[in-house]
């Protein structure tokens, strides 16, 4: 995932490791950062793949590395973007950061990112929609428990929905060649 981020970033601009953790804070967050302790070493093995180049300029007081995107690197993004996601803990940051990269991409490659989550978008809300019928129909739980359950189930809903909702929209604007 990180990976991705990093390579897509670079797509546009050379930029220094400082500059690649703002960015990712500023795509999903500053509750999802990358510390530096993973992102050094991240670039140092993709320099070291030959996927990126590493640059130390020294400005000032203290030097800088700052990373440029080599062919193989492009080519590897491609791959991992287009490539499909896995369900787990992660999916929901990782289209994200694709979405991010939407601009980088060919109407094809765009129209399969969102297609692909677009129906991670109907999963959730399916599991979603049975959670809630679980807990209504069966509920094993005290009922206060079940109350605040079905509460934030409602809460997770709606931001489902209007996440699957800007995904069809997107999907919409593609087909309308915007």
């Amino acid at each position: 995932m990180y990976k991705l981020f990093v390579l897509g970033q670079l797509m546009d601009q050379d930029m220094s490791g400082y500059q690649l953790r703002k960015a990712l804070a500023a795509m999903v967050g500053p509750e999802q950062t990358i510390s530096y302790g993973v992102l050094y070493p991240l670039l140092e093995r993709l320099a070291k793949a030959g996927e990126i180049t590493l640059t130390t300029i020294d400005e000032g007081q203290r030097p800088k590395k700052v990373a440029a995107i080599t062919a193989a690197g492009r080519q590897h993004f491609v791959a991992l973007v287009v490539a499909p996601v896995a369900v787990n803990k992660q999916t929901q940051l990782l289209f994200q950061i694709k979405c991010n990269f939407l601009h980088l991409l060919a109407e094809p490659e765009q129209r399969l990112i969102l297609t692909d989550f677009q129906q991670f978008c109907h999963y959730q809300l399916t599991n979603l929609q049975n959670f809630r019928d679980y807990m209504t129909d069966r509920p094993r739980m005290v009922s206060t428990d079940v109350a605040d359950a079905l509460q934030v189930n409602q809460l997770q809903q709606v931001r489902a929905e209007v996440q699957a909702d800007w995904v069809a929209a997107r999907l919409a604007g593609l087909s309308k060649g915007e």
